[in-house]
């Protein structure tokens, strides 16, 4: 079974391994549930695991350069089939590491990978193989520690690896499942039946001869057997497998009436064992008996769900199970029962001994190298002590809720008042209660040094929910995002070194990097439009300017306030003036008209002229 996770059983099941984000390496006996081993790499934070494969391989092919006193013994044929468990680690710098179980140390680190390490499957007939980012699969050469063939897979990232029980091909995973010949490492088909990336492969090999392997992926909701037989033309799967969660580990067992057991780990802690007999069958397979672990009522008055870590099947046909949490997982066999579709195991609450915290909290002896300090790995316990000043200087409950108030400038003389550990006290408490008062109070300050201040005295546990705030006030307008680069070029500054050593540091800063990105993105753009803008404003002031100053040039405005009461004499002067000289125009056309009606006399002729106007010129000529 190969699975992309940091986690699995040995091929015989007596031991489990486990890699957490911690980088140590923990391995338990199954048959006992004790802790056996314990390692921590040096490049445990820099470089963490990502997957990790058992492998049994026998003495004398890792030992590359043996002594050559060890040559003169003579060898047993007990040393010449003995086998030896090691621990393959593949880690996110690219490089696998392999650690002998055995001698509880590093026996190679291989190197050939330029990405992260995402599959890790071995084959006895085979070797090693593995998968990375950087699009390629590797068959190592673990005599020589090398490289033995390498080749690309395609444009895809590969996240599952499984070498055919014959051993003649080679299963890799990415959307679609390709199915390599090692021999000539060419594609011989392509199998598509997935939406999303395939996380776990299975290969079962039947007594008739019929190789086939189970395929999983993410949020499809079932498992797909496929027929690695190259005379079929079909690329559909031969049978499906229903589940209603994402699978994590998948075991199969062949009993003797040739009929497949799967055993399946979902993600929401339940087993589904599958009862599959190669036939042809159409319709997805519903499991044949679902187990779930939940603790006991007794103690609780809800029932709780404890969640299986992992489960393989047996070869006298039992589970193996791992169950509880990976800090103290509880390992059991249980025989499965069939009468209900539904096998619930009621269980006491997880092992609190005091043996296994005395196991837990033993420390090495510090090896000291010059300036160099090497701590071994545990859990070192530090007792404060508590210092009481003998002077009595500690404050009432009143002057200490004043101190926690953000304004410093209204201290009393006699009160010393740290700002940074004040609003520190009150940063947690409002990521805590998430109450946008408080934090709208820390947050909006100018102030470098007690944002500094702060973010020293703040715990680790505070680093991530301050990161979601951060991030939400980075979305913002300008003058909080302002204020949030500040905090988190502070916080950056102060907790590099924790950062980095956490696994999901993607995670954390995934939606920083993308607003950032999409900021930039945008960044020429308002270049150009600021470039334009200022432009045509700068064009609108200059023609404003100019427009200004031609009328400035052409009007001149001459203003006497004294002569304002004289021009308005002048102008009612003239307007009587005006008036009486139409008086008189008007009154002598009056007398005219009146002249006219007393002389009678005046005679006008058929033409119309006035017969005394006549005389009267001619009397002018003649004269």
């Amino acid at each position: 079974m190969a699975t992309t996770a940091n986690y699995a059983f040995s091929s015989d099941g007596e031991y489990f391994a486990h890699c957490g984000n911690d980088g140590k390496l923990k391995i338990w006996d199954t048959s006992t549930g004790r802790l056996k081993q314990e390692y921590v790499s040096n490049f445990h934070l820099s470089s963490p695991c990502c997957v990790l494969a058992w492998l049994y391989v026998s003495s004398q092919t890792t030992n590359t350069s043996p002594s050559p006193w060890k040559k003169r013994r003579k060898k047993s044929i007990s040393d010449e089939s003995s086998q030896k468990g090691i621990v393959a680690m593949g880690s996110t710098n690219g490089k696998v590491t392999l650690y002998d179980t055995t001698t509880s140390s590093i026996t190679a680190q291989l190197d050939g990978h330029s990405g992260t390490v995402t599959a890790v499957t071995w084959s006895e007939n085979v070797g090693l193989f593995t998968a990375a980012g950087d699009h390629h699969i590797i068959q190592w050469n673990l005599q020589e520690n090398g490289v033995k063939c390498k080749w690309k897979s395609g444009k895809g990232k590969t996240t599952s690896l499984a070498v055919s029980i014959d051993g003649k091909s080679l299963l890799s995973g990415e959307r679609v499942i390709k199915w390599w010949d090692l021999n000539t490492k060419q594609l011989i088909r392509t199998f598509t039946g997935h939406a999303n990336q395939v996380t776990c492969f299975c290969t079962i090999k039947m007594t008739s001869g019929n190789n086939y392997v189970i395929s999983g992926a993410c949020g499809d909701g079932y498992l797909n057997v496929w027929a690695l037989d190259e005379q079929r033309n079909e690329r559909t799967p031969v049978a499906s497998l229903a589940l209603q969660d994402d699978p994590i580990s998948v075991s199969t067992n062949i009993s003797v009436n040739s009929q497949v057991m799967v055993l399946v780990v979902t993600r929401s802690g339940q087993a589904h064992l599958f009862q599959y007999q190669p036939n042809g069958q159409s319709k997805p397979l519903k499991p044949s008996l679902n187990i779930a672990i939940a603790s006991d009522i007794n103690q609780k008055d809800s029932v709780q769900q404890i969640s299986i870590l992992n489960a393989r099947l047996t070869e006298d046909q039992k589970l193996l199970l791992a169950y509880g949490t990976y800090l103290n997982p509880i390992f059991e066999k249980v025989t499965p029962d069939f009468s209900d579709k539904v096998q619930c195991l009621v269980r006491s609450e997880y092992k609190k001994n005091k043996d296994r915290k005395e196991e837990i909290s033993k420390v090495k002896s510090t090896i000291i190298e010059g300036n160099v300090e090497y701590l071994a790995p545990g859990i070192i316990e530090t007792t404060q002590k508590k210092i009481r000043s003998s002077s009595g200087s500690q404050l009432l409950l009143k002057d200490r809720l004043e101190n926690l108030s953000l304004s410093a400038e209204s201290n009393p003389t006699g009160k010393t008042v740290s700002t940074g550990s004040n609003r520190a006290q009150l940063l947690i408490q409002g990521l805590n209660s998430k109450d946008k008062t408080i934090l709208t109070n820390i947050f909006l300050t100018k102030n470098e040094s007690i944002i500094r201040n702060t973010i020293a005295k703040l715990p680790i546990q505070a680093i991530g929910p301050l990161l979601k705030e951060l991030t939400i006030l980075l979305q913002g307008k300008t003058y909080t995002s302002k204020i949030a680069v500040r905090w988190l070029e502070a916080l950056l500054t102060a907790h590099a070194g924790h950062l980095l050593s956490q696994a999901d540091l993607v995670e954390l800063f995934g939606p920083i990097l993308s607003l950032i990105d999409a900021k930039l993105t945008l960044l020429t753009e308002l270049s150009k439009l600021k470039g334009r803008v200022s432009l045509v404003t700068g064009q609108i002031s200059q023609t404003m300017e100019e427009h200004d100053k031609d009328i400035s040039e052409d009007c001149l405005v001459y203003q006497d306030s004294d002569s304002s009461d004289e021009d308005g004499g002048v102008e009612d002067e003239d307007l009587e003036s005006e008036s009486d000289e139409n008086w008189e125009e008007i009154s002598n056309q009056e007398d005219e008209v009146q002249d006219d009606q007393d002389n009678p006399e005046e005679q006008i002729d058929e033409d119309g002229r006035n017969t005394n106007s006549d005389d009267e010129d001619e009397e002018s000529i003649s004269s």
